[in-house]
């Protein structure tokens, strides 16, 4: 057995990608399968995996080419993709570049119109409670659509017919092919601003889904949605439903049913009319009629009840009524006057002049009474106070100091002496007599027996005051 050189990972991915590029079969491919696993990171480009029953395989759709795909692709959605196969040297794996991609069962315009459609019903775009009614009888009607197209001649012929008075203005539009999209919703813009407008017919006839493609563009229904003018449309035939008619106010299937919804038929309506003033003549007259019996039962009712035949009762009893009040109101009088006598005579009874008489008497008695008690009772009083002062002159002390005794008392806190012990020699002593007072200061002290031979001796210091 030969050894031979072993292959690096790159030459044998190189090997491998040299092989697969030399196969003119996998240059131009076209693959079924279901997406999964579907990405597009900030770059733009799309990466997925395309798988069946039995495989799967890695694609890759560059940013360039996605732009061209008139769809958005989705998670589990089957679809055509063609391109070529190629290795991926990072990974060692081989994949699927695409350029172009179809769904599978339906068309492509067909799918993206359905998608756009799903987004802007869930953003309410369609709602019910978002259309504006339509005029009656509008004065002036603004037509968008191609000048040289049979919808605007449809448009003509029909309003010539049912409503001749009203003014038809064209704002001219190309309905398809490129740049159909802008001059439509500048053909809408300017039917806005036309003076006396009331409402905007935005009509084509019928083609195929590409013909109608401006009419399935975000951009016409967000502008439909904006105007102040409701919006009619009648768009390709009757089968034909675009995103435009979903958006408009109301819908019609062709354009000359579209001019229909917009203004009625006149002849009919002048029609109408007359059979409506007729029965309205004929109940107007009915009602009259009913009225005008009613008017005269209600005047034979006033006659009946009138002022001038109830009078001459009104005036008999408005004279017993005056005659009922005269006697009642002498009675009254004759009551009150009698109630007046009897209180006159009660207030003469009681006069306070009389009264003042008696109570004067009891009064002046009262004063002598009063007076004679003051007097027994002053007397009494003094008699008490007389034998008081006689108790107080008897144990007052000046009637002792009179028979001979005096009070001593400490020169300097003035307390009362009763004890020679109690004072000191040196100090000063007060001598209260009957009449003056003598200070003395104290040379000894001792029993009684010795006061009395300091005092024989003549040292007798005392000073008269």
């Amino acid at each position: 057995m030969s050894l031979r050189r072993a292959l690096t990972v790159a030459e044998l991915t190189a090997l491998i990608r040299g092989v697969i590029s030399r196969s003119p079969d996998l240059e131009d491919v076209l693959v079924e399968g279901e997406i999964s696993n579907i990405s597009m990171p900030a770059s733009g480009h799309l990466y997925f995996t395309l798988k069946d029953a039995g495989a799967s395989l890695s694609c890759v759709i560059w940013r360039s080419q996605r732009a061209e795909i008139p769809f958005r692709p989705d998670n589990g959605m089957t679809v055509i993709v063609h391109g070529r196969i190629e290795v991926y040297d990072a990974q060692g794996r081989y994949q699927l570049y695409a350029d172009r991609m179809e769904p599978s069962g339906i068309g492509a315009l067909a799918l993206a119109v359905e998608q756009r459609r799903r987004a802007l019903a869930a953003e309410g775009l369609f709602d019910e409670a978002r259309k504006r009614p339509l005029p009656l009888l509008p004065r002036r009607v603004v037509v968008v659509t191609s000048r040289s197209g049979a919808a605007l001649r449809d448009v003509l012929t029909v309003m010539r017919r049912r409503a001749p008075s009203v003014d038809l203005v064209l704002s001219p539009a190309t309905v398809q092919g490129d740049g159909a999209v802008e001059t439509v919703v500048l053909a809408l813009e300017r039917a806005q601003g036309v003076r006396g407008a009331e409402v905007v017919l935005l009509v084509r006839g019928g083609g195929s889904l590409e013909d109608l493609m401006a009419f399935n563009d975000e951009r016409l229904a967000r502008a439909i949605r904006g105007g102040r003018l409701p919006v009619v449309s009648g768009v390709g035939h009757e089968t034909d439903t675009t995103i435009a008619d979903l958006a408009a106010d109301r819908r019609a299937p062709t354009p000359s049913a579209a001019a229909e919804l917009v203004v009625p038929d006149c002849r009919r309506l002048a029609a109408e009319l007359g059979v409506r003033r007729a029965h309205l003549g004929a109940a107007a007259r009915q009602e009259i009629g009913v009225k005008r019996g009613s008017l005269e039962r209600q005047r034979l009712r006033l006659e009946n009840a009138s002022p001038i035949r109830r009078l001459p009762s009104h005036r008999q009893e408005l004279d017993l009524r005056a005659e009922r009040l005269r006697s009642g109101l002498l009675a009254a009088l004759t009551a009150k006057r009698r109630r007046l006598d009897a209180a006159i005579t009660q207030l003469r009874v009681a006069s306070p002049r009389q009264r003042v008489a008696v109570e004067r008497q009891r009064l002046d008695g009262d004063v002598r009474r009063l007076s004679r008690l003051v007097a027994a009772a002053l007397a009494q009083r003094r008699q008490q106070v007389g034998a008081r002062r006689d108790q107080l002159e008897a144990l007052s002390p000046l009637r002792v100091l009179e028979r001979g005794y005096s009070i001593t008392m400490d020169g300097a806190s003035g307390a009362v002496l009763t004890d020679s012990g109690t004072v000191r020699p040196g100090g000063r002593l007060r001598t209260r007599l009957a009449r003056g007072v003598v200070v003395s200061t104290v040379d000894a002290q001792g029993s009684t027996d010795a006061d009395e031979r300091m005092y024989d001796t003549g040292h007798d210091t005392a000073e008269r005051r």
